[in-house]
């Protein structure tokens, strides 16, 4: 007899089967199989062996093994996950199984790195032993030399978010020697016992010998699941470390705060020195007593930045996290702000023509709802439109770059690949989609500095943390520009000074203040089966129910623990529930 959890999203409980003669010595704890379940096959995942059934019982057969799934410690980790971020335990096996029927591990011989090689503060941490550890580097660091220091110890696991960064890794590894297993394609080789690279859901890797852990740029948002439940891999590399009894070392240039909560050891960095030569030069263009009416979005000092970088022979991207063309606008005869007639939001001028709700899809014309007036001026202008002004300033076609690749000028255009242009604007998907520049410029880098996000400053560093690894910190003489009314803020002075210590200083005391993570738990629940399953929730002790507001409630609790057991207990209604542990955005 085998427990089976089946794959179905509405069925979160183990079912028992028993294994056919056929199929004995096949059916083992992580097997992939195919069950029968109420007239159909489904996949299912064989999470306990030699079950006792009640013998009056007659229980299926295991029609099929299909191929190899998470072990056992993989399914106790998934189990945990299921817990900490309040999730079925199938929607986590999911993610731990490979894509492709895997029938069994690589057997060829795993190699690895020579002990003390790669980056030799990295190793010197590593060599600390078990535990959390946290080491600052500076944002042009090589990701490859920190996996090299790991892979020295035996069979690795690193984890980046960003796509780049671990074929990168993987390249390097393997050209230094190492036997590399790039997630998922490599199940079965790290199965075998090879190092493991790979993004977020490389933490659910089979890892036999599992000797280290590495996550590169721990701080990254990148490194959380968008969709519930809501598990963040930095957490589950910690987790996974700590069962093995292996240190986990977390790699950023801008630690999150989060991440020194969770180090059991002192913090570790580069030099004051190679940190500084890491740091592109920052230049804060103060606009406190610009005359905006006139400048507009574009200050003196930036256009003459912008024409020196050009006439170098160097592309300039500008960042602008405002998508559309008009993102607020007010009546040129009263000055009445345009909102909605219907919901009283803010509305857009999105073709030149007429206004547009973006929260209920409401259209009318270009009328002002006070004085009746058809004449609008932009107060806040959204990357269309702020393309178009720099083209007419700059005299030369300026490309627009999206997250959506459909939406991109070039490919509007017919103008070739992306980043074909000199000039790029976008919002901050153009940092991730353009290989390199001379100078990035944030337009408004106090959207980014004032978002009604309670990880707003860390978020904020981290763009200048990716701005400067696009023009090469300063061994390339590249430069980073922000224009800004606070130019006395925490996060500017971290860049400038090569000191992201000083944003975690000031953003410390207030989590602590307002009890957001990493002082305190929260979670956000919402959906069709929320006002249900907060009813049946209750006010448990230790938790704190706010809402609803908008649909959303929100949960709070000093400790994770009081909010996970509290969130365990309750039954899940019938619909859609949309329940986010720890959200990296509060609705």
């Amino acid at each position: 007899m085998v427990r089976v959890v089946p794959d179905v999203p509405a069925l979160d409980r183990a079912l028992d089967y028993a294994v056919p003669p056929s199929l004995a010595g096949r059916v083992a704890v992580g097997a992939v199989v195919r069950v029968p379940l109420h007239g159909r096959r489904v996949r299912g995942w064989v999470v306990q062996e030699g079950v006792v059934a009640d013998p009056s019982l007659q229980l299926s057969e295991v029609a099929r093994v299909t191929g190899l799934g998470p072990d056992a410690d993989v399914i106790g980790l998934c189990r945990w996950a299921a817990w900490r971020w309040a999730g079925r335990l199938p929607s986590l096996l999911r993610v731990a199984t490979p894509e492709r029927a895997v029938p069994s591990p690589l057997r060829r011989p795993a190699r690895h790195g020579n002990p003390g090689g790669g980056d030799p503060v990295a190793a010197g941490v590593l060599a600390r032993g078990p535990g959390t550890h946290l080491l600052t580097v500076s944002p042009s660091a090589d990701p490859v030399a920190v996996a090299l220091a790991a892979a020295g110890l035996g069979q690795a696991l690193v984890v980046a978010p960003a796509l780049g960064t671990v074929e990168a890794m993987a390249r390097g590894l393997g050209r230094a020697g190492v036997s590399v297993a790039r997630w998922p394609g490599g199940y079965a080789a790290g199965a075998g016992g090879h190092t493991v690279v790979g993004g977020r859901a490389a933490v659910f890797a089979p890892l036999p010998g599992l000797a280290a852990v590495v996550v590169w740029d721990e701080h990254d948002e990148g490194l959380q699941s968008e969709s519930s439940p809501t598990w963040h891999a930095r957490e589950l590399a910690i987790e996974r470390a700590r069962r093995a009894g292996v240190p986990c070392l977390l790699v950023s240039p801008c630690p999150s705060l989060e991440a020194r909560a969770a180090a059991t050891t002192p913090p570790a960095s580069a030099g004051p020195a190679e940190r500084r030569r890491g740091w592109a030069p920052l230049v804060v263009v103060d606009r406190r007593h610009d005359d905006m009416a006139r400048t507009g979005l574009y200050s003196e000092a930036l256009v003459e930045a912008v024409r020196t970088t050009r006439a170098a022979g160097e592309r300039v991207v500008c960042v602008l996290n405002r998508t559309g063309r008009a993102r607020l606008l007010a009546c040129r005869s009263c000055g009445t702000v345009a909102e909605c007639e219907r919901c009283g939001a803010a509305v857009q001028l999105p073709d030149g023509v007429e206004l547009v709700c973006s929260r209920c899809g409401t259209t009318r014309p270009t009328v002002c709802l006070r004085c009746g007036a058809t004449a609008m001026k932009l107060l806040r202008a959204g990357v269309t439109k702020a393309r178009e002004d720099l083209e007419a300033l700059l005299r030369e076609p300026v490309g627009a770059v999206s997250a959506t690749p459909a939406a991109d000028t070039a490919d509007r255009m017919g103008a070739g690949r992306i980043g074909h242009e000199g000039v790029l604007i976008g919002t901050e998907a153009v940092l991730h989609r353009v290989g390199d520049a001379g100078l990035v410029a944030f337009l408004d880098v106090d959207q980014e500095l004032l978002a009604p996000r309670y990880r707003a400053a860390e978020e904020a560093l981290a763009l200048l943390v990716l701005a400067t690894r696009l023009v090469g910190g300063r061994t390339r003489g590249g430069r980073v520009l922000v224009q800004t009314r606070l130019p006395d803020h925490e996060v500017l002075a971290a860049a400038v000074r090569a000191d992201p210590d000083l944003v975690a200083a000031a953003e410390g005391p207030r989590r602590d203040l307002l009890g957001l993570p990493p002082s305190g738990a929260v979670a956000a629940v919402g959906g069709e089966a929320a006002p249900e399953w907060v009813e049946r929730l209750g006010r448990p002790p230790g938790v704190e129910v706010q809402g609803p507001r908008e649909g959303w409630w929100l949960l709070r609790a000093d400790r994770v623990d009081t909010l996970c057991d509290a969130l365990a207990a309750v039954p899940r209604p019938p619909g859609r529930l949309r329940l986010q542990v720890d959200p990296a955005r509060l609705p």
